[in-house]
């Protein structure tokens, strides 16, 4: 069995879209039986047209997505080097990083909530996603270098004064 869906790659995952493939007779009816039972094989009437419409034209969107995503990392990266106590927990595949805040000896939710108070800056705690992501917050690199560099202004600033306050 194969699933796939375009909702994280085209950003269409509000409209709940997703495809089996599933090989066999036999195999397929009792998956068939199996997401009919909870009516999950419903489709909302513009998931069919918006995935059709992904997987069929939207190749040069997704190479363009995929050249800002990387320049994206490159600058986190570049901006996480001036800051010791933020260590990157990079994974190739996401546009969502995990960033290693072990070094400022705090957890991940006091850690988001300083940051929000004291620059604005929202980022998810890891402690949200993962039993053991207290010592992770999350960063979405989705979205414009503008956004990306007051973002990583904002966070080296907030690791600068929690730093200092807990000294």
């Amino acid at each position: 069995m194969i699933c796939v869906s375009p909702s994280k790659t085209f950003n269409v995952a509000a409209l709940h879209a997703a495809t089996v493939i599933v090989p066999g007779q036999a195999l397929r009816e009792s998956v068939t039986r199996a997401i009919n039972n909870d009516e999950l094989a419903e489709p909302n009437l513009l998931s069919l047209p918006a995935s059709i419409a992904a997987y069929t034209q939207g190749a040069a969107w997704l190479a363009d997505l995929k050249r800002v995503l990387a320049a994206n990392r490159q600058q986190v990266q570049a901006s996480l080097e001036k800051m010791p106590a933020v260590r990157p927990a990079f994974e190739n595949a996401t546009y969502l990083l995990w960033l290693d805040i072990s070094a400022l000896h705090t957890d991940s939710e006091t850690f988001c909530r300083f940051l929000r108070a004291q620059t604005g800056l929202i980022l998810s705690a890891g402690s949200e996603y993962r039993g053991n992501g207290a010592q992770f917050i999350r960063m979405n690199i989705a979205c414009p270098q503008a956004m990306l560099t007051d973002g990583l202004g904002r966070l080296a600033k907030g690791v600068q004064l929690f730093e200092q306050q807990n000294q």
